[in-house]
């Protein structure tokens, strides 16, 4: 085990030297099921990979993303797994799933895990990605942050409202329904975040209205679980406004 520190030391350098392999290889170890979660704790390497996630896609290395976020994935799943009656499901509905609002209070496995919640609008852009694994694996890993880190996702997901209505427009076009369905749930559940936390945010109110026509129309879909997700999300978003 005292190897794998030195795997992970590729994150921590300059980003333009990484490869590929470098990254597989970080994400065959964080996924693998001998390695103990303490250990990839203990690493504090979040926070570097996630920017190495922004720094990817900023430079259009197309080879690097989908491995990237398979790493990111890894992390986010390795902090819920351990919480009291978590089941991993690839359907959003995991957000509320928890016994009461106080799980999110659980301390993460990961403890550096809230350093992703800087990586919300990453995580939207390549969730609208027309690459159906990428967009998949990103919004997957958006649904996870909220469950590891409630309130950092809800104020950076609060705070990128252009990019979750740019990915809602585009969800009637051709986006993955279970993206826009994730997306939905996400934004419902940082609503309910945002009044039952009190918080104190600067929303912008021509995003929020562009969002709640297009939720409006999205409640009218023929495809019941989107239908579901936008009712939902119109219900918190009319809470917000009381």
């Amino acid at each position: 085990m005292k190897a794998v520190p030195q795997c992970f030391e590729s994150l921590l350098g300059d980003f333009s030297t990484i490869n590929v392999s470098n990254v597989m290889l970080c994400l065959a170890l964080a996924s693998a099921p001998e390695l103990e979660t303490r250990i990839l704790s203990q690493l504090k390497v979040v926070r570097k990979i996630g920017n190495l996630l922004e720094f990817v896609h900023a430079k259009e290395m197309e080879d690097f993303i989908e491995p990237t976020l398979g790493l990111c994935r890894a992390f986010l799943l390795r902090s819920v797994s351990s919480r009291t009656g978590f089941v991993h499901s690839k359907q959003p509905t995991l957000l509320y799933d928890s016994p009461n609002e106080s799980s999110a209070d659980q301390q993460p496995s990961i403890k550096d895990i809230i350093d992703f919640g800087a990586n919300v609008g990453v995580l939207l852009e390549l969730s609208k990605s027309c690459e159906v694994n990428i967009a998949d694996l990103a919004s997957e890993c958006l649904v996870l942050l909220f469950k590891a880190a409630p309130r950092e996702a809800t104020m950076n997901f609060l705070m990128n409202l252009y990019k979750v209505s740019v990915l809602l427009e585009t969800g009637r076009h051709g986006t993955s329904h279970l993206v826009v369905e994730r997306v939905l749930h996400a934004l419902g559940f940082s609503c309910r975040q945002y009044l039952l936390h009190s918080m104190i945010l600067s929303i912008c109110t021509s995003d929020m209205a562009k969002i709640e026509a297009i939720i409006s129309d999205l409640r009218a879909s023929n495809i019941k679980s989107i239908a579901d997700a936008s009712s939902r999300a119109a219900k918190e978003l009319q809470r917000m406004h009381r």
